[in-house]
């Protein structure tokens, strides 16, 4: 970001820090989420990592781990920029769609789990009816995942259409 300044004010700190807490409770990274937070508000949207390092004040190991952290999950692309040498980072544009996924898949993988567990536990016992009761939420909300997304499309189209 050339001709910007590279400091970030109180609010906007506040708000990278609140949106790594967010991500290292879905089990990432708070890093990551500081970065994907930064990427988020950039005026321009691509930063470098030399811009990354300097406005947040952390090491360009860390930088570099967490772009490559964020890149492997499908959240962010390294693109060039015509007459600069270093690789610029952004946000990809179906990053919406990874993240996505990755929550169908976590929702499948923990449904998948208690029915196992329900398989080795005493029918008549408690925790197997609360077990039961899980996995059958965690089965209804996979099944409903595939037509929110499609209705989300639906009403994505809409909006950027009219």
């Amino acid at each position: 970001m050339k001709g910007q300044s590279s400091k970030l004010n109180q609010d906007q700190l506040l708000y990278l820090e609140k949106m790594g807490i967010y991500f290292e409770r879905e089990g990432f990274p708070r890093m990551a989420g500081r970065i994907f937070a930064l990427l988020l508000t950039d005026p321009g949207g691509k930063l470098s990592a030399s811009d990354i390092v300097a406005k947040m004040h952390v090491s360009r190991g860390s930088v570099s781990t967490m772009t490559r952290f964020l890149i492997e999950r499908g959240l962010m692309e390294k693109t060039g920029s015509p007459g600069k040498r270093e690789d610029l980072f952004r946000l990809k544009p179906d990053a919406l769609s990874a993240m996505f996924a990755q929550r169908v898949s976590a929702v499948q993988e923990f449904r998948e789990l208690l029915q196992t567990g329900l398989r080795m536990t005493d029918p008549k016992s408690p925790n197997s009816r609360y077990m039961a009761e899980m996995a059958d939420f965690y089965n209804w909300m996979e099944s409903r995942m595939p037509e929110l997304w499609k209705e989300w499309e639906e009403n994505r189209n809409k909006k950027s259409s009219g």
